[in-house]
């Protein structure tokens, strides 16, 4: 039977062995699992095509794609929408061609405008690159105290400048911390001139990922009052960093160090083995310094988008709200939080 006559489409909303036969690939990550589909599709209702090319009851390649329909940038299939990575996941000697030429025929068929994967293309389907992003990542097989003692002497000195000045941290998975991180959340992204995700995704985060006990909140607090929160997620043997935020007043205070390397302490005394910072752009030289400083080591994530109208791969990714920025910036929170429930069932 040919690769093409042995794909599946699986559901992993309501079949469990879509996450079973995930956890079978050693590099599978958080992103490919049910939990990540569930926030996505409960949050914005995207439509799940999640594929698997089987060999009997084995896979041989899987790849989750979530449809984005949208009234303002048409319907797409993604892999997935607000995803650091999440390619093919291949096994043995497969390739992944056939699961790639199927995406394209689901996408014809629904009427996508393209396709993204996030994550390389087989090497039979040579492409034009999309978009380009840096990656960050830490051994943890070292062991915390070798850990700490490879952070650049800055961050070592950051961390110490937080305790001493009275910085506690804890590490929680409470629907009222993360409630306290969202309020951190809206303060950080209009500072950075960007509405908000809704508050519907981070409580859909809390139900379907931290009560689960697949990710937690590290909260930083200076005199009993929350000054910075970051939202961490797990899967297999790799912990991640996914949301930042903090109070602007208190960056002097260096909670964010601290915050980090209590994450990465936590992981490397559970017997994790990475830890990813995710990704950034590559311009963003201070936050790649900032990563860098905790011992990550970079590598290259590639964006392929392919145009099902014009049948090919094609460069280039949208920025259509890099212009309202400074608008944004001065924009009233609670009309920036309700620009951001508008806005992002259209993105991804």
């Amino acid at each position: 039977m040919s690769p093409e006559n042995n794909i599946r489409t699986l559901d992993p909303l309501t079949e469990e062995r879509w996450d079973a036969l995930v956890a079978s690939h050693p590099g599978s990550s958080f992103f490919h699992s049910s939990h990540w589909a569930r926030v996505l599709q409960t949050t914005y209702g995207h439509v799940p095509h999640y594929l698997a090319e089987m060999d009997g009851e084995k896979p041989r390649v899987m790849l989750p794609i979530l449809e984005v329909n949208s009234s303002w940038k048409g319907r797409r299939g993604v892999t997935l929408p607000f995803s650091d990575e999440c390619g093919l996941l291949c096994f043995g000697d497969a390739t992944g061609y056939a699961i790639i030429q199927r995406a394209r025929e689901i996408g014809e068929g629904r009427g996508w405008k393209y396709f993204e994967l996030r994550g390389d293309v087989p090497s039979k389907a040579p492409a034009v690159q999309g978009a380009s992003f840096v990656g960050h990542e830490i051994d943890l097989t070292v062991g915390a105290d070798n850990l700490f003692g490879g952070f650049e002497s800055s961050v070592r000195r950051a961390i110490r400048k937080a305790e001493k000045a009275g910085v506690t941290v804890r590490v929680l998975d409470t629907l009222d911390a993360t409630k306290t991180f969202f309020s951190l959340h809206c303060k950080t992204r209009r500072k950075h001139g960007v509405p908000p995700q809704p508050f519907s995704f981070f409580a859909n985060i809390w139900k379907h990922v931290l009560e689960k006990g697949s990710g937690f909140i590290v909260m930083a607090e200076h005199q009993e009052r929350a000054i910075a929160a970051a939202v961490f997620v797990h899967h297999g043997q790799t912990g991640l960093y996914k949301f930042g935020a903090s109070e602007e007043a208190s960056l002097h205070l260096r909670a964010n160090d601290m915050i980090m390397w209590e994450a990465i302490r936590w992981y490397a005394t559970r017997c994790y083995t990475s830890f990813s910072m995710g990704r950034t752009t590559p311009n963003n030289d201070g936050l790649r310094r900032f990563k860098r400083g905790f011992g990550t080591r970079e590598k290259i994530i590639n964006y392929f988008r392919y145009d099902l109208s014009g049948k090919t791969f094609v460069s280039g990714r949208g920025g259509e709200t890099a212009g309202l920025s400074k608008l944004f910036k001065l924009t009233p929170m609670p009309v920036l939080r309700m620009i951001g429930r508008t806005m992002y069932p259209h993105l991804d």
